[in-house]
């Protein structure tokens, strides 16, 4: 029967260690339970602790960990908030999640973020401790939920938005999955024909003294020459490129930034605007339905956003109330929603339902961002295929002119 070494904290708060026999290490944590010992640690002699196969080595500073997927992490959000409602502690029920996820990266950092609660620190700092990159709204929301005593539905809506952006995320894919098809479709075509075709007029042209050729024929025909000589070096460039890009954001800040850059595109701008209009009304409608004051659900809600400038104007407007003004009168004057969401924030101010009011308007914007998108998307695959064709057709075309140019009438 495989030996264990485990670390553990007894029902007094020492740490203690040792040694046991055990089928499994699921076996071996049931039993650390039943003796009221909370493992830290648990390591089969002669392999690796869970913790170490989850930091495995990596190699040019790419991890060879497993990520942890955004179902895993909208699941972990559930169940903390499903078993904090059902009456069970915020330390037992961390306890409980990570000893479901032993030797995976997630049960690694609810791990970490157990020994922090019991330290004493707050559940933000303790989730932080996971490195689990959660949405910058989960711990605006936890931290709401821990200063008002009501975790439990602030991590439920925390969750709900996570499904939302999760949801819309797969739609994207589902509905760029033909059009990028089409598009590396389109390239491969458009590089056989510089490397293969254009280049065999090159002699052609060479032997042809006099031949009238026009200026944009030899343009092409020297430029299908120049890529056919220097296919090489082009695919290292390109694979620089790409990698480059991949590198650029691989981080949370590295997104924000290709994120932000987009945000002041046509088309692609509006939509990006729309869908962060949402997350940040729905987040703002969850603090203020959790009690939080309006000043400081606020500037908890302006930490969320990713783009500058709408944070800016979120500041101007937290500026404003603080002097007095109301929360309709300032998102009107600094353009942050639409007609439509101040008159949303108008009503719930004089009726007492601005909770209400604003999660409705944070629906209705992700609603309209949704909307947008899948306009952009339908739009995508024919301009994708006019461009295609275009390219194709004035490389033909430049060709043809070649070869009339060298066989005139």
């Amino acid at each position: 029967m495989p030996q264990f070494r485990f670390e553990a904290i007894n029902s007094q708060g020492a740490a203690v260690e040792g040694s046991m026999e055990a089928g499994s290490s699921q076996e071996a944590l049931l039993t650390l339970n039943e003796q009221s010992l909370t493992p830290t640690n648990l390591v089969e002699e002669g392999g690796i602790s869970a913790e170490s196969a989850a930091k495995s080595s990596s190699i040019l500073g790419f991890s060879k960990t497993t990520k942890v997927t955004e179902s895993e992490k909208i699941l972990i959000i559930r169940e903390l908030a499903t078993l904090l409602r059902a009456g069970i502690t915020l330390v037992d029920a961390v306890d409980s999640i990570a000893l479901a996820r032993v030797g995976m990266p997630t049960g690694v950092g609810l791990r970490a973020t157990y020994r922090s609660l019991n330290a004493g620190n707050p559940f933000v700092t303790a989730l932080n401790a996971s490195k689990i990159e959660f949405p910058k709204y989960v711990e605006q929301l936890a931290a709401t939920g821990e200063m008002t005593g009501k975790l439990s539905p602030a991590l439920a809506d925390a969750a709900k938005q996570m499904e939302y952006d999760a949801r819309i995320n797969q739609e994207m894919r589902n509905s760029l999955t033909y059009p990028v098809i089409l598009v590396i479709a389109g390239i491969a075509a458009v590089l056989v024909i510089f490397l293969a075709v254009v280049p065999r007029f090159a002699n052609l042209v060479k032997g042809s003294r006099g031949a009238d050729i026009p200026e944009i024929s030899l343009a092409v025909i020297k430029v299908g020459v120049f890529m056919q000589a220097n296919w090489l070096w082009l695919l290292i460039a390109a694979l620089a490129g790409v990698g480059l890009f991949y590198l650029s954001i691989r981080d949370t800040a590295g997104r924000t930034r290709w994120l932000t850059r987009l945000s002041s595109m046509p088309l692609v701008g509006d939509w990006l605007r729309e869908a962060e209009i949402g997350r940040w009304a729905t987040t703002l409608g969850a603090l203020l339905g959790n009690r939080v004051p309006i000043l400081s659900a606020l500037e908890l809600s302006a930490g969320g956003l990713r783009f500058p400038k709408m944070r800016e104007r979120v500041n101007f407007v937290i500026r404003d109330v603080r002097g007095g003004a109301t929360l309709a009168e300032s998102c009107a004057k600094y353009a942050l929603v639409g007609p439509t969401g101040v008159n949303l924030i108008r009503v719930g101010e004089k009726s007492g339902e601005l909770p209400q009011t604003v999660a409705t308007l944070g629906e209705l914007s992700m609603e309209s961002g949704r909307n947008r998108m899948k306009r952009l998307l339908i739009l995508i695959e024919p301009l994708a295929i006019l461009t295609i064709g275009a390219i194709i057709a004035f490389i033909m075309i430049a060709i043809m002119m070649a070869i009339t140019g060298l066989n005139p009438r």
